[in-house]
């Protein structure tokens, strides 16, 4: 009954001791560039871009995922609190030009909705210079 006991404590002991013996915890990662560009980032998901043909008929719809970019040293959070007028600023633009590529009503002219949107998106918060990139992580066309 001893040797019982005492091989149980032993057991215990060793249990409590294993931690200590493995391996040491894995160094974490240094954040790589999309990390911290997320960090500084506005989201904006599921924006709807109308395509209008010359003759000002709507021709398409191009489903977006954004992301714009905080400058250096502003507080992302107090732009993020202001996603949904973003949201507005953003859709309000796309309506007054089309943002696809001229002669392809599939595809997006990332150069010009990201010029648009940004322009649109400082003048509403107030703050030119705020927002300084878009990036566009989801493009896709309804045909």
């Amino acid at each position: 009954m001893h040797s019982t006991r005492r091989l149980v404590l032993i057991a215990a002991v060793l249990a409590a001791a294993a931690p200590a013996f493995a391996s040491p915890p894995p160094k974490e990662k240094a954040e790589s560039p999309e990390d911290k560009e997320v960090a500084r980032s506005v989201e904006l998901g599921g924006l709807v871009f109308p395509v209008f043909n010359k003759t000002g008929k709507l021709e398409n719809y191009l489903f977006v995922n954004a992301r714009m970019l905080v400058a250096d040293g502003k507080d992302p959070w107090k732009y993020r609190e202001k996603a949904h007028f973003i949201r507005d600023a953003v859709i309000r633009a796309a309506h007054k030009t089309s943002f696809n590529i001229k002669g392809d009503t599939k595809k997006l002219d990332e150069k010009l909705a990201a010029a648009e949107c940004l322009k649109a998106a400082n003048a509403i918060i107030g703050e030119p210079g705020a927002l300084v990139s878009m990036t566009f992580t989801q493009i896709a066309s309804q045909q």
